[in-house]
């Protein structure tokens, strides 16, 4: 025989001899025969566990100790009753412990399996979700900040504030952190167990830096970003140096000596309230690169996880909370109250590159603090149909304040009664949304022994939503709001428009026009992703090159389609100009240049659009916007003024039609709930309803949130078998496209609506 053949084969056989020990697991050691995943079903990004569709729902709940577990008890009573098996907690803190006792690795896992056995000794079908805190907390992380004090960001009072995200020393070792874990998790045979690793970093994990972000501070000023600000510019501009100086307007200007911008350039914009790209530029790069470094880190930790867990694990992060953040300290009771926004120095800015990345599985916020009590909106954070698009699945961190608590904020509900409407509420919104939810346990929260009827509750509520999981879960909207994230690098940093504009919009009048709406990032519309809507609402496209500008009216200039422009769309192209808002719009403009509060009022009662509205109806606001515009066009439609400076009234609301679309402009942000009603029957939109409740529905499923409660009647897009109150277990009526119900005050009611075979897979059906 050969002998070259011979060994050869030697070779195969030892190859494959030392695959087979190596697939073996060692003591303690469990091998990778598990699989999580995100994979469309019925329409929405929905948990695969075991390649079966589950429905994600979870306790958020204290980390387990070494030795005990607070909330054993609760699991104990809790777990087989509701079937809720999924364990939220925060992770991290103790492993990530530093050189301490004479131990060389920063990193003990000497208790990870002490304490995650505290979980299991009560629920043996638990499953983990590690919230990973990644922070270097200056409290309990100190010894960080005294072994790399260059490593630490340096904010504009020359004060020193955790970790810099330009770190590569801390990136570096979080990643070596999440290896590590993830290494001994499977050492120890219980990697199966976690279904999601959540990266954070940030205030509190949710990649907000609180103190130069959400104060009157700027940074980071540390030679980590200083290096790594003048790094993503040379790539930015591709090493060109007179095209750098150009576009800063600076001929002295280099690379290797670019300053991050002062906070009293962050603070200071050059027109009004819109940066001049002309002008300011060096602040525009600066959050853009912010934005970029943010991003590049939830994507890295992301890719981290899924190399160490082969994939078989979730990767996610709090992120994108693009529909919030005009909040700052104030808002928060934190701290000093300032007029500053959150947006611009959050980082938050990058979540397009987040859902473009095939790491991240999910991401994750708490419900909207903007508006929680009885009557209120209990809306995600995020543009939560883009993460649909991109296949993430999102989380709704329901952190409900019950009547349990004893702090006043966050919208605490006063008894019982309204702490289910409040709790039913939000899940009638994740449902309708194809969304997984986790319910926080704590004092104040959900806890039963505080409460006894949150266990038949959370029961239901898991039940519920496994049974909505076998309806169609796809959008059925036909409004879509468009939230444009490249525009914010173009505004001020104050809070005077994004608040009214985005923050209180969707809290005030989206959530109440009688239609559901659906919210994206703008780019999917322009990419050309989204569905056919009949009406599109574009918050804040103030800024579109010419390439983004041509696309926008590729996609919305045909099929009858009705656009809703709020105060400067398209206003920024190179520079700021009243020509780039006409040629967005199809509308002829003017400006005032004097920044007054502005509010409008119609004057024409005879189109479609106000027909029936009366004349006391007047919104706006009173933040300082500059400049101010209205229609400067003869061949508009007028039908309301808006009033600014001086008691000047000038056109400020009207819609022009052309052939293929319709164009309408309004002066002033947070239209009203009466009018967006309006404009969405004008553009054929269904509406459900005209009485002001909030709505949420999909093909399937119909709910209504209601304040003042009273007779309703509901009517649905299309005729179907059966309408079944999923709460209250009873069918409401059959065979109809519309019904009638009695509401009571201050409850939420959820609907299956369609084919009545369906209701026999609800357990809870009667």
């Amino acid at each position: 025989m050969n002998k070259r053949i011979v060994f050869g084969s030697g070779l195969l056989c030892i190859f494959f001899f030392c695959t087979f020990l190596i697939s073996i697991p060692r003591k303690g050691e469990r091998k990778w025969d598990f699989l999580y995943e995100i994979k469309n079903h019925n329409g929405t990004p929905t948990l695969f566990i075991e390649g079966k569709p589950s429905f994600y729902g979870t306790w958020w709940t204290a980390a387990p100790e070494e030795n005990t577990w607070i909330r054993s008890d609760f699991a104990r009573d809790n777990a087989v009753d509701t079937g809720i098996h999924i364990y939220a907690f925060d992770v991290g803190r103790l492993e990530w412990a530093g050189p301490t006792d004479g131990r060389s690795s920063h990193f003990d896992f000497s208790s990870v399996g002490a304490r995650y056995k505290q979980v299991l000794d009560v629920d043996p079908d638990a499953r983990f979700h590690l919230r990973i805190y990644l922070e270097m907390h200056e409290g309990f992380r100190k010894w960080w900040h005294d072994l790399y004090p260059d490593e630490v960001e340096v904010c504009s009072d020359g004060s020193q504030y955790r970790q810099s995200f330009a770190s590569q020393v801390w990136r570096k070792q979080a990643k070596d952190f999440l290896r590590a874990y993830i290494h001994h998790l499977q050492k120890i045979g219980l990697a199966h167990k976690v279904v999601s690793y959540q990266v954070g970093a940030g205030h509190t994990g949710e990649w907000v830096k609180g103190k130069i972000s959400m104060y009157d501070l700027t940074g980071d000023y540390s030679k980590p970003m200083v290096q790594h600000f003048r790094d993503w510019i040379k790539k930015h501009y591709k090493g060109d140096l007179q095209f750098f100086q150009r576009a800063w307007n600076d001929t002295e200007v280099t690379f290797e000596k670019a300053p991050v911008p002062s906070d009293m350039e962050q603070f200071r914009t050059d027109h009004f309230t819109f940066r001049n790209p002309s002008k300011e530029q060096n602040v525009i790069d600066y959050y853009r690169c912010l934005a970029d470094l943010c991003s590049d880190l939830v994507i890295d930790f992301c890719q981290t996880v899924k190399q160490a867990t082969s994939g078989r694990s979730l990767a996610g992060a709090f992120y994108g909370y693009l529909m919030e953040l005009a909040w700052n300290a104030g808002f928060f009771s934190e701290g000093p109250d300032s007029e500053y926004s959150t947006y611009q120095r959050s980082g938050h800015l990058g979540l397009m590159k987040v859902l473009n990345s095939p790491d991240v599985d999910f991401l994750v916020s708490p419900y909207s603090y903007g508006f929680r009590g009885i009557g209120g909106e209990g809306c995600s954070m995020l543009p939560t149909e883009s993460l649909r698009i991109h296949n993430k699945l999102y989380l709704f961190e329901d952190d409900t304040r019950t009547h349990t608590d004893d702090h006043p904020a966050y919208g605490r509900a006063m008894n019982l009664y309204e702490t289910q409407a409040i709790l039913r509420r939000n899940l009638a919104y994740v449902l309708t949304h194809g969304q997984g939810i986790w319910w926080l346990v704590n004092k104040g929260a959900v806890l039963t022994d505080l409460e006894p009827a949150f266990t038949p509750m959370l029961k239901q509520f898991q039940e519920i939503g496994e049974y909505a999981l076998q309806t169609d879960r796809a959008p059925s909207a036909e409004v879509a709001v468009l939230l444009d994230d490249e525009s914010f690098f173009y505004q001020t940093v104050k809070n005077d428009l994004d608040f009214p504009l985005i923050f209180k919009q969707r809290l005030t009048g989206l959530a109440r026009m009688g239609a559901p709406y659906d919210v994206y990032l703008l780019d999917d519309f322009l990419k050309g992703r989204l569905r056919p809507y009949k009406l599109y609402i574009f918050l804040n496209a103030f800024r579109l090159n010419d390439s983004r500008r041509e696309a926008l009216k590729k996609e919305l200039r045909r099929e009858g389609r009705v656009a809703v422009w709020i105060y400067a769309p398209g206003y920024i192209k190179d520079t700021p100009n009243l020509g780039n808002m006409a040629d967005l719009t199809g509308i002829q403009f003017a400006k005032n240049e004097h920044p007054w509060p502005a509010y409008l009022y119609f004057t024409q009662f005879e189109h479609p659009i106000t027909a029936n509205l009366t004349q006391d109806l007047i919104w706006g606001t009173d933040s300082r916007l500059g400049p101010q515009f209205y229609i400067d066009d003869p061949e508009a439609d007028i039908l309301g003024q808006v009033v600014f400076a001086q008691g000047t009234c000038k056109p400020g609301f009207g819609l022009k039609t052309f052939p293929a679309w319709t164009s309408i402009y309004c002066a002033v942000p947070n239209i009203p709930s009466t009018v967006l009603r309006k404009i969405a029957k004008f553009a054929k939109v269904h509406l459900y309803s005209d009485k002001g409740d909030i709505l949420y529905a999909t093909p399937n499923l119909f709910g209504v949130h209601t304040l003042a409660g009273g007779t309703r009647t509901f009517h649905l897009p299309n005729k179907v078998e059966v309408v079944y109150d999923l709460f209250e277990n009873e069918v409401v009526a059959k065979n109809t496209e519309s019904f009638d119900l009695i509401l009571k005050p201050a409850t939420t009611s959820l609907y299956y609506t369609g084919e009545e075979g369906l209701l026999n897979h609800l357990k809870n059906h009667p």
